[in-house]
């Protein structure tokens, strides 16, 4: 229905209209390899995405559980780490707890941190959010904050959710998100953003 006019991906770091980029924020070098020697000596997976494609270092059980078995994500390549190092990365999804976080933190400064589920981490520059990005999108098309309309279901969306005129928490979302919501609609399984579109009269 054309209702859709444009993504933010990567957590913020890159926004596409159709075949256009509008924004893209690519992870400093020395940042990449600082985390990627850090997952190393830990043993640790993690996830390095590129512009047009994804891989996996060292990938284990935890991966397969997360990102194959619930989130139904097809089967990331495996690749070395000399290898993902070498690539212009957007976003590193390191498979970490909160105190390794606290452990890696001041080797990469400039980057932003996020985290929706307890076993990992998704990095991106300095500054990138879905926040940033809906302000990509605002710019892109000259519309006004209050136009919009956000939605979301974990902890990285809610930044997005507060900043939109009308935040829209999925029904399978935490309790966090949907208290940061200004309305919470089915969920995305049961049609939840058609949902809320028809609640607020936009189809």
């Amino acid at each position: 229905r054309n209702l859709i006019d444009g993504y933010i991906t990567m957590n913020g770091a890159y926004c596409f209209v159709g075949e256009q980029v509008i924004y893209k924020s690519a992870i400093p070098q020395e940042e990449v390899k600082a985390m990627a020697a850090f997952c190393e000596k830990k043993g640790v997976p993690c996830i390095f995405v590129e512009e047009h494609h994804i891989s996996v270092c060292q990938p284990d059980d935890m991966v397969k559980k997360i990102f194959y078995d619930f989130l139904h994500v097809d089967v990331i390549p495996t690749i070395s780490f000399e290898e993902a190092t070498s690539k212009e990365i957007i976003q590193m999804t390191p498979f970490i707890t909160e105190e390794e976080e606290k452990e890696i933190r001041p080797s990469i400064p400039t980057c932003e941190i996020g985290r929706w589920y307890p076993a990992f981490a998704d990095i991106t520059a300095k500054g990138d959010t879905k926040q940033k990005g809906m302000d990509e999108i605002i710019r892109y098309f000259d519309i006004k904050l209050e136009e919009t309309m956000s939605f979301g279901d974990g902890g990285n969306d809610i930044s997005m959710l507060r900043h939109a005129a009308i935040g829209v928490a999925m029904g399978q979302a935490k309790e966090d998100v949907k208290a940061a919501a200004d309305y919470v609609t089915a969920p995305i399984d049961e049609d939840g953003i058609s949902k809320a579109m028809k609640h607020f009269g936009i189809i």
